[in-house]
C-alpha cells in the first residue's frame, strides 16, 4: 500500500509480499529526470536515516550515473528522525553550495527540517520533494508551508490516471470533506486486490490467495494493477507536484500537480 523500499522485494519469503504502490527506484528515476531536464549539476541530499530515505537517495544518484549525466553529489546527510534540531545538518547543505537539494522526509520531521531551512535562508536554493512530504500535514506549521511553496520546484507521488481516479477523488472528498492524502488511493487498490484474489481463489487460504494475486489483473483507481514475480507492481504513474498558496484551504496552502508521468517495468 505504501511501503516503497526496494529491499522489501529482496527479503526472504518475498513471494508472500505484494504492493500496489511503486518502488523508490522508480520514483527516483522521475526525480532524476527533473534534475537532468533542469540542468542541475550540484546535488545535495538530506534524507531520513532509514531504508526509505537512503534508498531513495541511492536510487536517484544511481539513476543519474546510469544516464551518464555529469553532476557532483556535494553533500549527503542521513538524519535521525527523533531529533528536533537540524541546523547543523542544514548548515552542511548550505556550505556545500548545491544548486538542488533532495529532501526525503515524513511529516513531523519534515516540518522541522523545512521550518529551520526557512530560518536559515535556504529557500534561495532549489529543492526536490517526494511522496513522504506530500500532503497537508506539512502545512500545519506556517513556516514549513512557506518554505515548501518558495523552495520545492518538484516532488513526486504515486497517482492514478483518467476517470476512475477522478471519480475516486470526488467520492473521497464528498465523504470525508477533503481530498485524499498520499497512499489513500493505493490502499484502496490494495483492499480491492485482496478481495479480487480471494474471490478468484474461491477459498480463504493463503497459498491459494497468493497464487491468485500472481495472476491478478484489474483496473484500479491508480491504473492497471498487475504484479511481477517479486510482488511488485508492473506499471503505474507518478504525479510531479508543487506547493501553491490556496486561500480556500485551512492552512492557506495546497499541493498542485505539474505533470503526470507513466512508468512500467
Amino acid at each position: 500500500m505504501s511501503a516503497t523500499g526496494v529491499p522489501l522485494s529482496e527479503e526472504e519469503a518475498t513471494e508472500w509480499f505484494f504492493r500496489t504502490c511503486l518502488r523508490d527506484d522508480a520514483q527516483a528515476l522521475v526525480l532524476a529526470d527533473v534534475v537532468m531536464d533542469k540542468g542541475y549539476t550540484r546535488l545535495a541530499t538530506i534524507v531520513l536515516d532509514n531504508t526509505y530515505g537512503i534508498g531513495l537517495e541511492t536510487a536517484i544518484v544511481d539513476g543519474l550515473e546510469a544516464a551518464g549525466y555529469e553532476f557532483e553529489h556535494v553533500a549527503s546527510i542521513h538524519y535521525d528522525i527523533t531529533k528536533a534540531e537540524y541546523r547543523t545538518e542544514l548548515g552542511v547543505i548550505r556550505d556545500s553550495n548545491p544548486d538542488v537539494v533532495l529532501a526525503v522526509t515524513y511529516g513531523d520531521d519534515g516540518i522541522i527540517v523545512f521550518k529551520q531551512a526557512l530560518e536559515m535562508g535556504l529557500e534561495e536554493i532549489t529543492w526536490l520533494g517526494c511522496d513522504g512530504n506530500y500532503g497537508s500535514a506539512l502545512f500545519a506549521e506556517p513556516s514549513s508551508a512557506e518554505f515548501m511553496e518558495k523552495a520545492i520546484v518538484a516532488g513526486t507521488r504515486t497517482v492514478g490516471l483518467g476517470t476512475p481516479y477522478e471519480q475516486f477523488v470526488s467520492n473521497y472528498t464528498e465523504k470525508f470533506g477533503a481530498a485524499p492524502e498520499t497512499y489513500c488511493d493505493t490502499t484502496y487498490d490494495a483492499v480491492w486486490a485482496m478481495a479480487k484474489a480471494i474471490e478468484a481463489a474461491g477459498v480463504y487460504d493463503g497459498t491459494a490467495i497468493k497464487a491468485a494475486l500472481i495472476e491478478l489483473e484489474f483496473d484500479g483507481v491508480t491504473g492497471p494493477i498487475a504484479f511481477n514475480e517479486l510482488g511488485d507492481r508492473t506499471s503505474g504513474a507518478f504525479e510531479i507536484w508543487e506547493v501553491v498558496e490556496d486561500p480556500t484551504t485551512e492552512t492557506g496552502y495546497n499541493n498542485a500537480p505539474i505533470e503526470v508521468v507513466t512508468w512500467s517495468l
